[in-house]
């Protein structure tokens, strides 16, 4: 892949998958991460398999393996005078400061805009948090699942109506939001080329989420009403537009939302064209009207047939569908081994494991995993070496557990 980000610099002092995951975007573009860790307890991330909270989870850690590949961490103890001065010898260095910190640990350890303008009066600062820089929340801490999930009416809409709470997939507030992230620092960097002028990105995971449930907000705050939370055959307007259940009890989605144009085709494509014919679907009126009972007439028919069957029979034509995969499933997918959407590498240990690229490709070429995930302070000696430290130095500073 075209590496559009290379020899920009971005300096990452943040935790778990929301913000970090903007920099791994960046680093599939090409841009060299430098990833700040405590050089004793690291990234809390990586206490999560092995703590107890991802039942099943053992050998690679994959949450890890998917958010760090392609940065280099460097331990620096941001609590003192002389870590904060190694840090600031980073800045110098560097086109994109990135952090998850709140106000108040931003102004603790002096790694405020503010502050870190002074050392580079060009960067990019970057932030991420959970309710955004201003109001009466802006310092309280936010997880994806509280600030995304819940806060932000995604669950409520995909609960179904008297059911219990749905819960949140991991990292799904997170991830999208750190694609949103990762956009806007791209165009601050493009602005920084045009004008030579930085700029002070900022998201917020309640921010992510009105604008991912935009369409049920402004449908409430202009219209008046909430749009249904769950649309079941019997409420939906299109036969052709919802899930059906196949013989093997697998589920293919269909989304034909043009009834009428797709009508036709999909009534000759199942080997049914004598629903063309039937008095009561013989013209667009009786069609709206039987909408019931042409749910019933498919459903019959979709259970005639296991779901490979389908897939076969429907793949070479125009209908639109999908057959409703698990996540041991999309990796066989073809249109995912043939895209490169997920990655494979050698973690160093001379185990293979894949890793979901990040979603945007570049002359028509998708990204590939440069470096495994590092180690905490794997790479401080490299890194500090690289910009202007001496042996004595790292060996003083590692004596004083300044530097891992």
């Amino acid at each position: 892949m075209i590496r559009i980000l290379e020899e920009v610099r971005l300096i990452e002092v943040a935790d778990w998958v929301f913000v970090p995951s903007a920099a791994t975007a960046l680093s599939d573009w090409g841009a060299d991460i430098i990833k700040v860790e405590h050089p004793r307890l690291g990234d809390p991330l990586r206490g999560l398999m092995h703590a107890g909270l991802v039942a099943g989870a053992r050998g690679i850690d994959f949450f890890m393996a998917q958010v760090a590949r392609n940065k280099r961490s460097v331990g620096i103890d941001l609590g003192t005078d002389e870590g904060r001065a190694v840090l600031y010898r980073l800045v110098e260095t560097a086109d994109v400061f990135l952090t998850s910190y709140l106000p108040s640990a931003r102004q603790k350890l002096h790694i405020d805009c503010d502050d870190i303008r002074r050392i580079n009066p060009k960067i990019i600062y970057a932030k991420g948090h959970g309710q955004g820089q201003k109001g009466p929340d802006a310092d309280k801490g936010g997880y994806d699942a509280c600030s995304f999930w819940a806060r932000g009416a995604v669950a409520d809409r995909l609960t179904p109506p008297g059911q219990p709470l749905i819960a949140q997939r991991a990292a799904f507030g997170d991830l999208t939001s750190g694609m949103f992230l990762a956009g806007g620092i791209a165009a601050a960097l493009f602005r920084r080329e045009r004008t030579g002028m930085g700029a002070e990105v900022d998201i917020s995971l309640l921010a992510a989420a009105c604008w991912m449930m935009s369409p049920d907000i402004v449908a409430a705050v202009t219209n008046g009403f909430e749009l249904p939370r769950l649309v079941t055959h019997d409420s939906s307007r299109n036969p052709l537009a919802g899930n059906y259940a196949t013989r093997d009890g697998k589920l293919i989605t269909l989304m034909m939302l043009q009834f009428e144009r797709y009508w036709e085709l999909f009534a000759i494509t199942v080997g049914r064209p004598d629903w063309l014919n039937d008095k009561r679907f013989d013209s667009a009126e009786k069609r709206r009207a039987n909408f019931p009972a042409i749910v019933r007439e498919i459903a019959a028919e979709m259970r005639k047939r296991e779901r490979t069957e389908w897939e076969a029979l429907l793949r070479p034509t125009e209908c639109i569908w999908a057959s409703v995969q698990s996540p041991l499933e999309v990796p066989n997918d073809p249109q995912v081994a043939a895209n490169g959407y997920l990655m494979s590498y050698d973690d160093g240990a001379g185990n293979q494991t894949r890793v979901a690229a990040s979603p945007l490709q570049f002359d028509g070429e998708g990204p590939t995993v440069r470096t495994r995930a590092p180690q905490v302070g794997e790479h401080t000696e490299e890194i500090l070496l690289e910009i202007g430290f001496r042996w004595e130095d790292l060996k003083s500073l590692k004596d004083r557990g300044v530097i891992s």
